[in-house]
């Protein structure tokens, strides 16, 4: 038993379904997940579990939960003489809760169209390495210390064990859900954005753009002009069905993701900003629960709102990749110059207008998710 679970962990991944595996177990034990692969999941069959979808209702009525005792934790312990901080302090409190709650409704909603997503991604056959968890373990160490000095400071400053312990759980709890959320976010947008990173690099090992000035000691002559004529159209329509498939995959992901992703970076930055104003207001007072309160929840949001850059970045590189495709615009005529067949000039042309026509974003209606909306939201808050 031991020497599977072993294999399992250090199995190489063969497709996309092996580099998700990691994150599809925590959300299948959390309750995240209501769904079960039936088989291999690379064939792309799966069904509703039951069990699944009752650890799905569980996680919902814990955290509906967790929203109660935050709901009902005393005045006292919260009131340090600003209306503002004490009421503002517990509604973000219990609307992080529901917000969440929100969240993994639509995920469950939207089982079906996640599957077919990942399935179209996988059939692309484009190999994502396991960067992943590489880049995760940091993070990961970062949330547990601030959860482990949230507690202790719980239990020192709250003389009420019952209620000291209840807030313990609600923190611990909702912060593991919250950040295999995130993660989801990331996950998804890195298998995205990479994938028009492999399309770039194989346009430009393919194709001769260089307009007759080769570098012959990096790149031979049959790196960029192998194969007949024949080969090279069939290299460029394939080039152009697989752009098009990321980019109908991309719009795709947008109506799962995108919306939920934009709303919860919003929220968490303006979270942020708020637990800045509280700790401003408490921090000459004698209030030590407040402004232990205030501390760990700048803390918290922050975390979170550095969580989402990567993923902010990773969905602006989808952006970058498409404007690199673009340039292509320059970068194709000086290829076509260097092309003498008319049949092969007509196919790079037909390409260089779809990428022009047709250029893939992560973006939440006519919002697009990167840099510049970051600022924006910084601003309004």
């Amino acid at each position: 038993m031991g020497q599977r679970v072993s294999n399992w962990f250090n199995a190489e991944p063969r497709h996309l379904f092996d580099v998700l595996k990691y994150h599809e177990l925590f959300c299948s034990i959390l309750g995240i997940n209501i769904y079960q692969y039936v088989g291999n999941p690379a064939n792309g069959e799966a069904r509703l579990s039951t069990v699944k979808v009752v650890n799905f209702v569980i996680l919902n009525l814990l955290l509906v939960a967790v929203a109660a005792v935050h709901a009902n934790i005393p005045y006292d312990l919260l009131n340090n003489g600003s209306i503002i901080v004490t009421y503002g302090i517990r509604t973000l409190l219990v609307g992080g809760m529901f917000g969440t709650c929100g969240v993994l409704m639509i995920h469950a909603w939207n089982w079906k169209s996640v599957i077919r997503v990942l399935q179209e991604i996988h059939q692309i056959d484009l190999k994502v390495t396991q960067h992943i968890l590489l880049g995760s373990g940091l993070s990961l160490f970062l949330h547990q210390s601030i959860l482990l000095f949230y507690n202790i400071n719980t239990t020192k400053h709250i003389e009420d064990q019952t209620v000291s312990w209840q807030m313990i759980f609600g923190q611990i709890y909702f912060n593991i859900v919250y950040f295999s959320i995130v993660c989801l976010f990331f996950c998804m947008s890195y298998v995205m954005s990479f994938r028009f990173v492999h399309l770039n690099q194989t346009l430009k090992l393919r194709f001769d753009t260089s307009n007759g000035d080769r570098q012959g000691f990096l790149l031979g002559e049959n790196s960029h002009r192998g194969g007949s004529v024949q080969e090279r159209i069939r290299a460029v329509q394939k080039i152009a069905n697989v752009y098009h498939q990321l980019t109908e995959i991309t719009f795709q992901l947008n109506g799962q993701f995108a919306d939920v992703l934009a709303l919860n970076i919003v929220v968490m930055l303006m979270f942020s900003v708020f637990n800045i104003f509280a700790l401003l207001k408490v921090y000459a007072s004698d209030d030590s629960r407040t402004l232990m309160f205030s501390v760990f929840n700048l803390c918290g949001g922050m975390f979170y709102s550095l969580m989402f850059l990567p993923v902010v970045g990773l969905s602006q590189m989808v952006s970058k990749e498409v404007r690199r495709l673009c340039k292509a615009k320059w970068v194709w005529v000086n290829a076509m110059n260097n092309e003498s067949n008319s049949a092969l000039v007509r196919s790079m042309m037909l390409f260089s207008r779809q990428i022009r026509n047709r250029s893939a974003i992560i973006a939440s209606r006519n919002i697009v998710i990167d840099w510049p909306f970051i600022f924006q939201v910084r601003l309004i808050s």
